[in-house]
């Protein structure tokens, strides 16, 4: 009797931990939103190009890192705000509590770039906060 208990409970551990490795694995997500984030900060005024990288080694939270060029003519803090807005409205797939890391700066001078403090936000917001500044 005690074995059958036995390995009815361990049947059961299987079972949920494959259950938990299914389809919808961090990385997905990520990759998810990468494309997403990509195609709407390619789609924001004045934004060049942009690289939006995500990355999740697994226990120790996602990393993830925007960098958007900007035409030299722009202004940087309508530029910025514009790409968080975009990355925000792509972010659905995200845990809120992930940081970016997030620069803009003109095209030919990438040492002169700004980052979300100059909004009122942390240097490397949580998606979260991006949300709520998006709002």
């Amino acid at each position: 009797m005690q074995r059958k208990i036995g390995i009815l409970l361990l049947v059961g551990l299987l079972s949920g931990l494959l259950g938990a490795c299914g389809s919808s694995s961090p990385q997905k997500a990520g990759d998810t939103f990468v494309a997403d984030a990509t195609a709407a900060l390619e789609a924001t005024p004045d934004v060049v190009t942009s690289k939006v990288r995500y990355t999740d080694p697994g226990g120790m939270g996602a990393v993830i890192n925007v960098r958007v060029t900007a035409d030299p003519a722009a202004d940087l803090e309508s530029v910025l705000a514009g790409s968080l807005r975009a990355v925000s409205g792509a972010s659905g797939s995200l845990k809120s509590v992930s940081k970016v890391e997030f620069y803009v700066f003109p095209e030919g001078d990438e040492e002169n770039g700004i980052r979300p403090n100059v909004l009122g936000l942390p240097q490397s917001p949580t998606v979260e906060e991006i949300r709520n500044y998006s709002k």
